[in-house]
C-alpha cells in the first residue's frame, strides 16, 4: 500500500462512532497516527510531520475563529501568538 493511499483524513481528522471525546489531547494525536502507519503496513510515509501540521492547523484555527468570532486580536491571544502570524496562517489555509 503507497503512502498516499491511505486516506490520512480517517486518522487525523475524524472520530469514528459515537465517541466525542478523547483525554487526552496528545493521546488521540498519537492514537491516530499509530493507525495511520498500522495502515501503511511496512512502507514509510513521506513528509508526516507536514501532512500533521496541514491536518491539524486549519481545522484548529478554524475553531479557534469561530470560538472568537473571527476577532484576530482575540484569536491571536488566545493562541499565544502575534496577530501578524495568525494573519499569515489564516492566509495560508484560505481562512482570511
Amino acid at each position: 500500500m503507497a503512502h498516499s493511499a491511505v486516506n490520512k483524513s480517517d486518522h487525523l481528522g475524524k472520530h469514528k462512532g459515537t465517541e466525542r471525546r478523547c483525554e487526552p489531547f496528545g493521546a488521540c494525536i498519537e492514537a491516530a497516527l499509530a493507525r495511520y502507519l498500522e495502515d501503511l503496513n511496512g512502507h514509510r510515509p513521506l513528509g508526516l510531520y507536514k501532512m500533521v501540521m496541514q491536518e491539524v492547523e486549519r481545522p484548529f484555527l478554524e475553531m479557534v475563529m469561530r470560538h472568537t468570532r473571527s476577532n484576530q486580536s482575540q484569536a491571536a491571544e488566545l493562541l499565544g501568538i502575534n496577530r501578524n502570524t495568525l494573519r499569515k496562517k489564516l492566509k495560508m489555509h484560505g481562512l482570511d
